[in-house]
């Protein structure tokens, strides 16, 4: 018993390692995205759709920032986590005109 418990308990240490820190969710016509930095600051949202103006996220009690915008069309977009860029490790990515990269969101994929 103590060996499964064990085992049990390894998989979800190494699992728990593996976890992307930032996810979105579809609601409504709205994209709900989030990013798990439970240490940062100030969070904020920048994408294409409006020319990267920042939009602040808010942060929950677990340390897991949200920020919500239209969800109709595709778009880059990055984050700025306490001044420093931050590009999460999303599927699609696409170069900018700085010589770093966005990622990129499209509707129904």
């Amino acid at each position: 018993m103590i060996r499964l418990l064990i085992g049990v308990f390894s998989v979800l240490v190494l699992l728990s390692g593996c976890m992307s820190p930032y996810y979105y969710k579809v609601k409504n016509n709205n994209i709900h995205i989030y990013l798990m930095k439970p240490d940062a600051e100030e969070v904020f949202f920048l994408c294409s759709i409006d020319r990267f103006e920042r939009h602040e996220a808010l942060k929950n009690a677990r340390g897991i920032w949200e920020t919500t915008i239209p969800s109709d069309q595709g778009f880059s977009y990055f984050f700025i986590v306490d001044g420093k860029v931050f590009i999460p490790p999303c599927d699609q990515k696409e170069k900018d005109d700085f010589g770093s990269e966005n990622c990129v969101y499209v509707p129904g994929q």
